[in-house]
Formats: C-alpha cells, sequence, structure tokens
C-alpha cells in the first residue's frame, strides 16, 4: 500500500510536470506571436532557446541510453567469450 508520503511526492511531481508542460506551451507555442515590447515576454527566455534545450536534452539523454546498451552488450560478450572457453 501506498503512504501519505507517497502520495505527497507523486502529487508534486505530477503538479510540477503539468506546470512546465504549461509553461513551455506557451513559450514555444504563443509567445512567437507576441510582440517583443510586451511585458509578458519578462517571463520567458529568448524563444531560440525553447527549440535548443529540448535537443540537447535529447541528445544527451540518447548517448547516455546507446553508451549503457553498448557497455551492456560489450560486457554480455566477454562474459559469453569467458564461459565458452
Amino acid at each position: 500500500m501506498s503512504t501519505g508520503t507517497d502520495k505527497a511526492v507523486g502529487a508534486v511531481a505530477f503538479f510540477s510536470a503539468v506546470a512546465i508542460f504549461i509553461y513551455y506551451t506557451l513559450w514555444s507555442l504563443v509567445m512567437p506571436f507576441v510582440d517583443e515590447d510586451h511585458p509578458l515576454q519578462n517571463y520567458f527566455p529568448p524563444w531560440e532557446y525553447a527549440i535548443r534545450i529540448p535537443l540537447i536534452l535529447l541528445i544527451v539523454g540518447l548517448t547516455v541510453i546507446f553508451t549503457f546498451l553498448g557497455l551492456a552488450m560489450a560486457k554480455s560478450k566477454n562474459s559469453q567469450t569467458k564461459k565458452a572457453k
């Protein structure tokens, strides 16, 4: 059974994800159409980062995943060759 702490952590994680999603959606889909001198622009970084940050995170994440898979396959291959000898 889940405890109250588990539910609280899950609720915080869920609402954080929703807040980040709403912020990113506004930043990437709405703010390019708002005038540059509008005061709302002060709450968002330049629009170019809306593309660059996820792209960099995707590249780093895929690099970590494929590095892990490569190392796991190499280790598996080494253990199979040692068993065969």
